[in-house]
């Protein structure tokens, strides 16, 4: 199995009309770890891209407060510039 495949259902389960309102704070959870931020800032995933719209998410507050806090830990990842290595 691919490493960090596993975060491909969380990111598309954010496309659904009505994501799980328990997902943002997965996220937040899982971008605690350095495999969660360097998987979330894979730019061939383009994570970010999807998330950032949720951080404006009016439906749920809980989502939406996750969003953001998984997008902050990402500021914390340092090294490579994510999605430059082949």
């Amino acid at each position: 199995q691919e490493r960090g495949s596993g975060l491909a259902p969380l990111l598309q389960a954010l496309g659904e009309p009505r994501p799980p309102p328990q997902l943002g704070p997965l996220l937040c959870n899982l971008s605690q770890l350095p495999e969660g931020r360097r998987g979330l800032l894979d730019r061939s995933r383009r994570s970010v891209q999807r998330l950032l719209p949720f951080t404006q998410y009016k439906e749920s507050v809980v989502h939406r407060r996750g969003i953001v806090g998984a997008l902050r830990n990402c500021c914390f990842e340092h090294g490579e510039s994510p999605g430059n290595s082949p």
